[in-house]
C-alpha cells in the first residue's frame, strides 16, 4: 500500500471522533470552503453538460428514471452523467443507458476507500454546468461529491448550503416524490406526457411483438408477490383467494424479485398449480417479458413504480401508500386491499377492456 492512501486513511479513522458538526466543517472545507458567488440563470434547462444523482431508494429512483432519461436525451457520455447505486445497473442496462452512468456500492461508499476515491476521480474528469441532486436526506460524502463537480448550478429538493446552492421546491411545499417529479419537469421545460411516452418507448427497443397483437398470454396477469414498502405482506389466504376470484377464465402467474420472496407461497402455489418466476423482476429482459401479459396485480412495493412508470401495461394497485400519493393514469387501477377480490376480478376485467 503506497504511503498517500495509508494516510488517507489514517486521517478519516482520526476524523470518526469528531463531532458531528465538526465532520461537517471538514467536508465543507475539503470540497471547497466558502461558497462562491453565481447569477442565477432562470432557465437552467439549456444547461449542456449535466450530472445526476439519483435516489438511492429503488422506488423513488424508478419515480425519478424518466426524468432522469427526458434530461438525457440527445446527450452523450461526455456531457450527461447518472451517479447511482449499483443495484441499479440492470435496468439502466436494459434501457440503453449503461453508458451515461457510474455505479457505487452504498456498503463501500466511505471516505478513505478506494472505491470512493475512483468515483471521486471520474467525476472531477469532466466540467459540468449543472448538477442535479435528487438524494434525499443525503450523506455528507455525497454532497461533498456533489460541491467537487464544480458545476455553478447545484440543485437539490433540499437546500444543503454550500454543498447546493439553489433548492428546488414545488408550490405546495409537498416532500411528495410524484410531487416534486412534476416540479422538476417543470421547472426543466419537461412536457410531462412527453417524457412517459418516451420512457415507455425506450424499453420497446429488440421487442419483436408488435403493441397491437393478440398474444396467447392475454388472459394472463402477473401476480407479483415482493413485499410492499409499508405495511403488511401477502398471505397464502390473500394468494389463494385471488386465484380462485379470477378463475376460471384468467389464470395467475406469481413473480417476485428474489427466490426468497415466493418461498411462503410455495404450498399454496403448489396447491394451485400456479407457475411462478422468481427472476423476472431482476431481468434485463424485463420489459419485453412484462408486455407479453396484459396486468400486474401488486401492492406499493419497489417494482411497482417500475411498472408505473416505465411500462405501458395496466397496474393494479392494491394499498395505495399515503406517501406516495400516486397519480392517476389510464393504465393505474387503484384497489382497497380490504375489498372483496371477487369484486376486484370482476372490475379488472373491465378495466382491461378498456382500449388504451
Amino acid at each position: 500500500m503506497s504511503p498517500l492512501p495509508f494516510a488517507k486513511k489514517l486521517r478519516w479513522f482520526l476524523m470518526r471522533f469528531r463531532s458531528a458538526h465538526g465532520i461537517r466543517r471538514w467536508f465543507e472545507k475539503k470540497s471547497g470552503g466558502i461558497n462562491e458567488m453565481f447569477q442565477y440563470r432562470p432557465d437552467i434547462s439549456t444547461c449542456k453538460k449535466v450530472i445526476i444523482f439519483l435516489p438511492n431508494e429503488q422506488d423513488k429512483f424508478f419515480v425519478m428514471l424518466p426524468f432522469a432519461m427526458a434530461l438525457a436525451e440527445n446527450k452523450g457520455s461526455d456531457d450527461f452523467l447518472i451517479i447511482t447505486e449499483e443495484d441499479n445497473r440492470y435496468i439502466l442496462r436494459a434501457l440503453g443507458m449503461e453508458r451515461l452512468s457510474l455505479f457505487y456500492n452504498n456498503s463501500t461508499m466511505l471516505y478513505g476507500e478506494d472505491d470512493f476515491y475512483e468515483l471521486e476521480k471520474r467525476i472531477q474528469e469532466l466540467k459540468w454546468d449543472l448538477c442535479v441532486f435528487l438524494q434525499e436526506n443525503a450523506q455528507l460524502p455525497f454532497l461533498y461529491l456533489a460541491r467537487i463537480t464544480k458545476a455553478p448550478y447545484r440543485t437539490g429538493l433540499k437546500q444543503e448550503f454550500p454543498f447546493l446552492n439553489i433548492a428546488l421546491q414545488n408550490s405546495a411545499n409537498n416532500e411528495n416524490i410524484y410531487a416534486n417529479r412534476n416540479f422538476l419537469y417543470k421547472a426543466f421545460s419537461i412536457n410531462p406526457k412527453k417524457a412517459e411516452d418516451e420512457s415507455i418507448r425506450v424499453t420497446h427497443k429488440n421487442e419483436r411483438l408488435g403493441l397491437n397483437s393478440r398474444l396467447s398470454t392475454s388472459n394472463t396477469l402477473l401476480l407479483n408477490l415482493e413485499p410492499p414498502i409499508t405495511g403488511e405482506a401477502w398471505s397464502e389466504h390473500d394468494v389463494y383467494t385471488m386465484c380462485k376470484a379470477f378463475q376460471p377464465g384468467w389464470r395467475l402467474i406469481t413473480i417476485a424479485a428474489t427466490t426468497k420472496q415466493l418461498e411462503p407461497y410455495a404450498k399454496v402455489m403448489e396447491e394451485l398449480e400456479m407457475r411462478s418466476n422468481p427472476v423476472l423482476l431482476h431481468s434485463e429482459s424485463i420489459f419485453s417479458v412484462l408486455r407479453q401479459y396484459p396486468a400486474i396485480i401488486t401492492l406499493n412495493s419497489i417494482h411497482s413504480h417500475l411498472f408505473l412508470n416505465l411500462s405501458n401495461i395496466k397496474v393494479l394497485m392494491l394499498e395505495q401508500n399515503d406517501d406516495y400519493d400516486i397519480p392517476n393514469n389510464q393504465s393505474l387501477l387503484k384497489f382497497s386491499r380490504e375489498g372483496n377480490f371477487y369484486s376486484l376480478a370482476k372490475l379488472v376485467v373491465d378495466f382491461l377492456k378498456v382500449p388504451k
